[in-house]
């Protein structure tokens, strides 16, 4: 009788160190969706690079979920051009989308003016967070902290939406604007060394004080597109980051 064949040794699947195991989700988040906000914060903040092969084995082990919520996050994550699927070879997280980018500018500009002009409609609003943050954005970018200087800038542009009386817009805009974070992030040593940003910063709270609309209008144009004259530098410097 022959004997039972050994079986083969189990190679496991490479970590990702970016990605830390998803705490048991709420009755109304599912486990895809945890999973989803994982890897596209991920890669938002460029700790998956484009570039980076994943699998579903490897982003199951560095999360410690099953592989099927990986498999639901993967499609949501192609269908908005985050990750691409090679045949024969698997999938990769994509290239930044400058077309993409350049879309995300549009719509931020356009929703942050709005929010600003609805801010000073009704009298000169209580500007106490945004200084606060801008204070905060300055620090950072003073002792060199480059995540807390990109957060503090984040926040402090959500607190102009929370003056305006529409808080969630700011997540709309999040949404839109994964490939122009993407730019930012890959921009961030050069920001933080840019006074010209801190200075636009101190302006639009400025503004808000003054209830100008034309200054608020203009700083908010200028600030946000801003990244796209740095294009081609990042290009230059990264040439693999970026679809043809």
């Amino acid at each position: 009788m022959a004997g039972t064949p050994s079986e083969s040794p189990r190679v496991a699947a490479p970590a990702f160190t970016g990605l830390r195991p998803i705490a048991p989700p709420t009755s109304r988040y599912r486990i895809s969706d945890a999973v989803f906000h994982a890897l596209s914060e991920s890669i938002r903040n460029l700790e998956l690079p484009p570039g980076t092969a994943i699998s579903e084995p490897g982003i199951a082990a560095s999360l410690q979920v099953s592989r099927s919520p990986v498999r639901e996050a993967f499609t949501r994550l192609v269908d908005l051009g985050l990750v691409t699927v090679v045949p024969q070879v698997g999938s990769q997280i994509a290239p930044i989308s400058l077309r993409e980018v350049e879309e995300a500018v549009f719509i931020r500009r356009a929703l942050e003016t709005s929010a600003f002009q609805q801010a000073i409609l009704d009298g000169v609003p209580d500007v106490t967070e945004v200084q606060s943050l801008v204070d905060a954005n300055v620090e950072a970018a003073r002792v060199g902290d480059a995540v807390e200087f990109f957060e503090t800038d984040e926040r402090l542009h959500q607190a102009v939406f929370k003056l305006a009386g529409a808080p969630r817009i700011w997540e709309v805009i999040r949404g839109t604007k994964i490939q122009l974070d993407r730019l930012r992030w890959l921009n961030l040593s050069a920001a933080l060394v840019n006074p010209e940003l801190l200075v636009e910063h101190q302006q639009l709270v400025d503004a808000l004080v003054a209830r100008d609309a034309v200054l608020g209008a203009a700083v908010i144009d200028k600030h946000s597109t801003r990244v796209l004259t740095d294009t081609t530098r990042l290009r230059a410097d990264n040439p693999t980051f970026f679809a043809e």
